[in-house]
């Protein structure tokens, strides 16, 4: 027979119980909420002095546009007293103050009068842009030309009139026909070294007007030029990413300076652009957070002799666009293994490729090499396929017996790693490391291509068709990451734990009560 004492036992215990119950409740909920939240609804407050994706000031809210939400923000610091060192893209006419001027410029942004811009460029310094109806451009580096082809291919009004040496031997693959030239006939701007001749730039200047000079950044094109034409506003020196960096952020720049402010087919052409490069790489960004480092693939990047005049085997470091490329599509880069210098070629033999394969045997990844992805420069026109897969077989010939078995060996086109193409390598990426996720089942190298040459206008031109990528060679399975939801099956496996332990204690609870 129960006492009083043994029934405020028995609620105790049964109180105890319902508390553990709803507090299980409670966890599992909480693992069913994070793993099914919607990525939009991660954060409530932007951070407004991020770089954006479009680098242009008064761009305040940092998304690819500039709109009536860059003005509801400035009048926002304007009301809380924000200041132009903590708000800096709000300070839209540069004059070291947010106030209501700030605001006028906006709207002449957006209304089309305005007259000139402030961007950053690609060494992080403040440049200015005078608006114009045409831009004249001369472009130094194909990675840039490939970028200004893109959004100025479909608009009649704007040019090129001038490439370096390097760009020039391209030129039947950009399909630019150039303007008349001056009378000296000097189109060729610079070397491969990215030495650029201000005479040649005063001449152009001369005969068109004005002049506007595309390149990358001040520590390997043109180092004098901003010197050399300090105060004229008739040449624009304009450094923005192309190859070096993420070239998002510098075709969407160069589409809103080139496009009159955002009146004219060269914006519209930016936006496209935008569009067709979210639509891949907001499906990779997302995927790829998914998937822990342990389940990354080994990766290693090189160029291979023969590919181009004077290469040799080499692998490139961290720090490289190539490298880069590959990372933001869920690899794991180990070319660090060759060397620290950031950017840098590094020389490798098949004895050294061995002793990467070997270290990368040992520990928990215990994986070697998984991909080898040789990408021969300078690969454009008619042909070029021919020429990747010739890369692969290069790769294979140098190291086979040094790599495991397993080691695929891919090869792409520089046509489709740099500049506005990027994102064809990206779905190679993808694709190529994790064959066996979902979300890129309907991914496809060859149609990503096709999309590029139709956004660039090239959509009939068979001598490009051909440029995309192949392998893999040296393989005996079919290898490759698989992607999975790695998450969830993290929360599945939490859920169970606490399912387990509430059993458990439950259990221990009614011996208890029966004892």
């Amino acid at each position: 027979m129960y006492t009083l004492t043994d029934k405020m036992n028995l609620s105790k215990h049964a109180f105890i119980l319902a508390a553990v119950l709803i507090a299980a409740v409670a966890a599992i909920g909480a693992v069913v909420i994070i793993n099914g939240a919607d990525d939009s609804d991660a954060a409530s407050v932007k951070d407004y002095s991020a770089t954006p994706i479009l680098w242009i000031y008064g761009n305040c809210d940092g998304d690819h546009d500039i709109d009536t939400k860059d003005v509801e923000v400035i009048n926002a610091v304007i009301a809380a007293g924000g200041s132009a060192s903590a708000y800096s893209w709000c300070d839209a006419n540069q004059d070291g103050v947010i106030d209501e001027d700030d605001v006028e410029f906006v709207e002449s942004m957006i209304d089309g009068t305005a007259l000139y811009l402030y961007y950053l460029n690609i060494d992080d310094k403040v440049c200015y842009f005078a608006v114009r109806d045409q831009v004249n451009i001369v472009s130094v580096n194909q990675c840039n030309l490939q970028t200004v082809n893109l959004i100025i291919n479909k608009d009649k009004n704007n040019k090129v009139i001038g490439s370096d040496q390097q760009v020039k031997k391209y030129n039947n693959v950009f399909n630019i026909n150039f303007a008349d030239t001056p009378d000296k006939g000097a189109l060729v701007t610079g070397t491969k070294n990215g030495e650029v001749q201000a005479e040649i730039i005063s001449t152009l200047e001369d005969y068109y007007g004005h002049v506007e000079i595309t390149l990358g950044s001040v520590s390997r094109y043109g180092q004098t030029l901003e010197t050399d034409f300090a105060g004229d506003e008739n040449v624009s020196i304009i450094r923005l990413p192309s190859w070096e960096g993420n070239a998002l952020e510098g075709l969407m720049t160069y589409g809103y300076l080139f496009g009159g402010v955002q009146n004219n087919s060269c914006w519209k052409q930016a936006l496209a652009y935008y569009d067709w490069y979210m639509g891949y790489y907001s499906v990779i960004e997302k995927e790829v957070a998914k998937i822990p480092e342990s389940s990354r693939a080994n990766i290693l990047t090189m160029y291979v002799k023969d590919c181009y005049a004077g290469a040799t085997d080499t692998v490139l470091n961290q720090g490289s666009g190539d490298y880069e490329r590959s990372l933001l599509c869920g690899g794991n880069n180990i070319g660090n293994f060759f060397g620290t210098s950031a950017g840098e070629y590094q020389p490798v033999t098949a004895e050294d490729m061995a002793a990467c394969e070997k270290q990368y045997r040992t520990g928990d990844r215990n994986r070697g090499i998984d991909f080898i992805f040789v990408e021969p420069s300078g690969v454009y026109g008619d042909g070029g396929k021919d020429y990747v897969i010739n890369a692969v077989q290069l790769a294979i010939d140098e190291f086979q017996g040094y790599i495991n078995d397993n080691t695929q060996i891919y090869s792409i086109s520089f046509m489709v790693t740099t500049a506005a193409p990027v994102v064809v390598s990206y779905v190679f990426y993808a694709k190529t490391l994790f064959p066996n996720n979902a979300a890129f089942k309907d991914f496809d190298v060859n149609k990503a291509f096709n999309e590029y040459l139709q956004l660039c206008g090239w959509s009939n031109r068979a001598d490009v068709s051909d440029i995309v990528s192949y392998g893999p060679g040296h393989t005996n399975s079919g290898g490759g990451g698989s992607s999975g939801d790695n998450n969830t099956v993290i929360y599945i496996a939490v859920a169970v734990v606490v399912i387990v332990a509430i059993l458990g204690l439950a259990v221990f609870l009614l011996r208890k009560r029966g004892a």
